[in-house]
């Protein structure tokens, strides 16, 4: 178990607002609560100067010359209504009965199975590659509750009580958290159990704990925590993608192909590895999360503009 931080008083301060909007949310027709959310993302995109930054540095060291400068402003725009939608979303997620459950099951669809349900007829154990990408919080219920036991690797919350709100609609209806400090033991005897596991690869990885690979073409530390857990176990390692449907609280559960690292180096692994994750950004880049500095460790000049 990884320590848990003691409730202070602050805890309660962004609690309790949070446990009201949540109740307001089952007051509220799912449309207009969905406009106040991207109404939500639209407000910190005018206050969040700082977040702003470090989203366009990446998105300009990303695209380079592929967008031009308004376009990836619009693009930025896009990326915060979505990360504000998906905000009220996880906030309506808070005490959540077997009712709600079942409408966000029904908003989620799923495609390309076949691709799970061959890898698992090949491989038995299964390994979802992810990452920080569309409203993985529904991925997880809909997975849980229609596929197959699942457990996933996160950061714990620091506000406890917030965190307990995230455990209890996870937990209830079949997706076990387990936190990134020192939840691998854990997740590996799952995975030996048959209980499939989730892994978000791309976050930015310390010199220390990644491999070298390019992502856009451009060398970053990347986690190769999936591929090599896919090497050793000899699991199948799928790629999962959430991304917002057509209407206003749709989504669809994307599967694809199991990436074939069979007999590849780690290096080589890592690489098939980000290349698929950056596949699927390029086919939807404002549901990535771009606030975060992944090229710092081979590019930290990039940062100090």
């Amino acid at each position: 178990m990884s320590r848990v931080k003691p409730v202070v008083f602050t805890d309660y301060l962004a609690w309790l607002p949070l446990m009201g909007l949540s109740l307001l949310s089952r007051l509220l027709p799912r449309a207009l609560w969905c406009q106040l959310g991207r109404g939500f993302g639209g407000l910190i995109h005018s206050l969040g100067a700082p977040l702003k930054r470090i989203a366009l540095i990446n998105l300009e060291f990303a695209y380079g010359d592929e967008l031009s400068v308004e376009q990836r402003r619009s693009l930025l725009r896009r990326n915060f209504a979505h990360y504000g939608v998906g905000s009220f979303e996880w906030i309506s997620m808070f005490r959540m009965n077997e009712r709600r459950r079942q409408q966000i099951c029904d908003q989620v669809k799923i495609e390309g199975l076949e691709h799970l349900d061959a890898a698992r007829r090949e491989k038995k154990k299964i390994i979802l590659l992810s990452g920080h990408f569309g409203f993985w919080e529904y991925a997880t219920i809909k997975y849980a509750q229609e596929i197959h036991p699942l457990s996933f690797i996160v950061r714990r919350i620091d506000n406890p009580l917030v965190e307990k709100e995230r455990c209890f609609y996870h937990e209830r209806f079949g997706a076990r958290i387990l936190y990134k400090e020192n939840g691998l033991r854990e997740a590996i005897r799952g995975l030996n159990k048959g209980e499939d596991l989730l892994l978000l690869a791309d976050r930015k990885a310390h010199l220390h704990e990644g491999i070298p690979a390019r992502f856009f073409g451009r060398k970053t530390s990347t986690l190769a925590i999936a591929v090599s857990l896919a090497q050793k176990y000899d699991a199948a390692l799928v790629p999962m993608f959430i991304l917002r449907g057509e209407r206003c609280g749709e989504h669809r559960l994307v599967f694809k192909p199991a990436l074939d690292i069979e007999g590849l180096t780690l290096e080589e692994a890592v690489q098939i590895q980000n290349d698929c994750i950056e596949d699927a950004i390029r086919q939807s880049p404002d549901l990535w999360l771009w606030l975060h500095r992944k090229w710092k460790c081979y590019h930290k000049e990039i940062y100090k503009r």
